[in-house]
């Protein structure tokens, strides 16, 4: 029987999962594990066993890098992305899961002076044209954010994407990725967040209303995206995962 590769999905909050994006890893034949770092029952990954993995995605959170003494989970999965940097496993970091690759690989990360929230526009820079992941991105891709925190490029990274000066993506080495903005959720998750966080939305002069009018105008598009960005990266796990057997 052939062993099928796996890749480990590191959750912080219940209202930020893998969504569009799970169902074409499943499809490449991929197995996913998820660690819930919020719940105590779940047990970190075992750092000496992390070569069962074939890749790594980090999802957003609620908390920032900056907070990481409050949160023991952070540093545990700091170790991680060290461990996965190391290897050329390849890896994901998405918003949250980009600032703290970010600062695993030497980045600061920092409150920025304005965040970002609800649909913007990417500037995708050329170096992003031949990538084998954030290639999938349109020269002026779509994305939707909600985010206080931001970073400085680590040294080895490769800029990829950028808005208005804010970094939002990156590449790191040969395996590793990240994009401050939020591809993965789609438009069940995006209303849902326009209405739990509408006053945090509205706190930021942003109207909801128009937001949720964006949402259901680009439904198609950025589910393909999604599905797009997924098959990229599996592709990586699974020629990953054929190279170490």
């Amino acid at each position: 029987m052939v062993e099928r590769p796996k890749i480990l999905v590191i959750v912080h909050d219940i209202d930020d999962h893998l969504n569009e994006m799970a169902n074409p890893i499943v499809e490449a034949g991929i197995l996913m594990d998820t660690w819930d770092v919020q719940n105590e029952r779940d047990r970190n990954p075992d750092l000496e066993s992390l070569d069962q993995y074939d890749g790594i995605i980090s999802l957003g959170a609620h908390a920032g890098v900056q907070e990481e003494a409050e949160h023991p989970w952070m540093t545990h999965e700091r170790k991680i992305m060290q461990w996965a940097l190391e290897t050329e496993t390849p890896l994901l970091g998405l918003c949250f899961g980009s600032q703290l690759l970010a600062s695993a690989a030497g980045g600061r990360v920092y409150k920025a002076d304005k965040g970002e929230f609800g649909w913007t526009k990417i500037n995708v820079l050329p170096e992003a044209k031949n990538d084998p992941v954030l290639g999938v991105f349109d020269n002026n891709a779509n994305a939707f954010h909600f985010h206080y925190d931001t970073f400085e490029l680590p040294e080895n990274a490769v800029l990829l994407g950028e808005t208005n000066g804010i970094n939002e993506a990156f590449r790191i080495g040969d395996k590793a990725w990240a994009t401050q903005f939020h591809p993965e959720i789609g438009v069940a998750q995006q209303l849902a967040w326009l209405s739990t966080y509408r006053r945090a939305f509205e706190k930021e002069g942003i109207d909801v209303a128009q937001q949720i009018e964006k949402t259901h105008e680009l439904a198609a598009s950025y589910r393909q995206q999604a599905w797009d960005l997924a098959s990229a990266f599996a592709q990586q796990v699974v020629e990953h995962s054929n190279a170490r057997r």
